[in-house]
């Protein structure tokens, strides 16, 4: 098969759509022609990589004031732009390659050109639209399927009941989970040295991410801080950060290869999104490392990390002190039997039948 992958930020960030799309890449390069276009610098990849419509940085990913959601929604944000003048630079690239599946990583203004280019008469390209539900239940992935690609993966059965109540019989809805690619920690990277126990935190600074609570969590334990992540409430972050008598490390950016370290030094994950965060990859690398894991009470992380989860209310600070110190007192756990369904080849194969299935 030849698949391609047409994803903004790929080489911009490194978050869980990006880590996810290199995992999947990576293996799936083994056995398939695959092409990435991106607007990030190029890094040498197992696969195939093009950069178009070359960017810095990448646009804003989560709209906070009233007046940025309802540009959100009507398509006149910035990011909504932006994905709109990539999807167009990355046409002809798409066409010379001829792919038999294009994964559209970017929304539904990606998928409408897409779609349009598709239908054109004279275009020798008969791709299969594919979406994986990276934005999570919610207005995005709605706006995804009402777009009708030809599949989309849901991330968790919770996501999947709810895509089969608005999508249409053209498009095939599948539960295929984001799999989990183990790498050892480093040696030669030694974290930070904080006082035990360290509580680890990787994830977006966006609102509904709630790392303010954490932070307040934190001042009420004598337990030490760890933040990998930087984002839009950046500000906010720091100022609640400043004020933090406990010891603490804010480390904005990370290598992917790098994170391992990291969880190996810690003694605590804890990370209590909104129910809108799609799947939460980090957990799966949490549970790599047998860290207690202290989550968001929604149905989501408790299908994703079962009965061994120390499960909280997000926007309750005292729970989460709770959680937290019912964390310390555990030590490493074993999620092997958990971890099954998210292992790499695995996952690997349900994504490469469900394609296979489409082009047949």
């Amino acid at each position: 098969m030849k698949i391609l992958f047409l994803h903004l930020t790929m080489g911009l960030v490194e978050r869980g759509s990006e880590i996810s799309t290199d995992i999947i890449a990576t293996a799936l390069a083994k056995d398939h022609e695959v092409l990435v276009i991106q607007s990030g610098p190029q890094k040498p990849k197992p696969y195939h990589v093009k950069r178009i419509y070359p960017l810095g940085v990448a646009p804003p990913a989560a709209p906070t004031s009233l007046i940025a959601k309802l540009s959100f929604r009507l398509g006149l944000d910035l990011e909504s732009q932006t994905v709109i003048r990539f999807t167009r630079a990355a046409i002809s690239l798409i066409q010379s390659f001829k792919p038999d599946i294009i994964v559209a990583t970017n929304g539904a203004p990606q998928l409408a050109i897409l779609q349009a280019c598709l239908r054109r008469q004279g275009l020798a390209l008969q791709a299969k639209l594919v979406v994986f539900g990276r934005a999570g239940i919610g207005h995005h992935d709605e706006a995804n399927l009402r777009a009708k690609p030809d599949l989309f993966i849901a991330l968790t059965p919770q996501a999947e009941s709810w895509a089969r109540q608005i999508t249409s019989k053209f498009t095939k809805i599948v539960y295929i989970p984001n799999p989990i690619s183990p790498v050892g920690a480093n040696p030669c990277i030694r974290p930070c040295n904080l006082s035990r126990p360290i509580v680890l935190c990787v994830g977006a600074l966006s609102a509904y991410k709630n790392i303010s609570s954490v932070i307040e969590a934190i001042r009420q334990t004598q337990c030490s801080y760890l933040l990998v992540g930087d984002g839009e409430e950046r500000d906010t972050t720091q100022q609640l950060l400043s004020t933090l008598g406990n010891d603490f490390r804010w480390i904005k950016h990370l290598e992917s290869s790098e994170l391992a370290a990291y969880y190996a030094a810690a003694d605590v994950f804890c990370f209590v999104p909104d129910p809108q965060e799609a799947f939460g990859r980090v957990y799966l690398e949490a549970m790599a490392a047998g860290l207690p894991i202290v989550a968001s009470d929604d149905p989501i992380r408790r299908e994703l990390i079962g009965p061994l989860g120390i499960y909280v209310d997000p926007h309750n600070p005292s729970e989460i002190v709770s959680g937290i110190t019912q964390a310390t007192q555990l030590g490493r756990l074993d999620y092997t039997a958990q971890l099954k369904p998210y292992l790499l080849q695995r996952v690997i194969k349900q994504i490469e039948k469900e394609f296979y299935d489409l082009i047949h």
